[in-house]
């Protein structure tokens, strides 16, 4: 049986976060990133993981709609209930990559 891949529902609001917090990322960079959080959040035990595609599924929607960029912004700089825990976990899965990947990375990710 094939496995349910989250990238439709992750990647986009990772983009957006990224965009937002690491805007020295290129767009390569940032698509190896949120590639990175999407392989963590497949990975993740199924209950987990049915508690984050939840959470993601309203935050896919929110990234969809039209002005959804000042909507992102918003809600990455307001943490909500159970909303923040999602953004804090793939802001975290983002930084951690970033500063792995390329550990002289300034604090607007930008590498060079």
């Amino acid at each position: 049986m094939a496995r349910f891949s989250s990238r439709g529902l992750v990647r986009p609001f990772a983009q957006r976060l990224l965009v937002v917090d690491l805007p020295g990322l290129d767009e390569a960079q940032r698509a190896e990133v949120t590639d990175f959080a999407v392989g963590r959040v497949d990975g993740l035990p199924s209950v987990l993981r049915i508690g984050v595609t939840c959470v993601a599924i309203p935050m896919r929607a929110a990234v969809a709609l039209p002005g959804s960029d000042r909507v992102v912004a918003w809600l990455i700089r307001h943490p909500l209930p159970i909303v923040g825990e999602y953004v804090r976990m793939v802001r975290s899965l983002a930084y951690t990559f970033v500063w792995e990947r390329w550990p002289h990375a300034l604090p607007d990710g930008t590498t060079s």
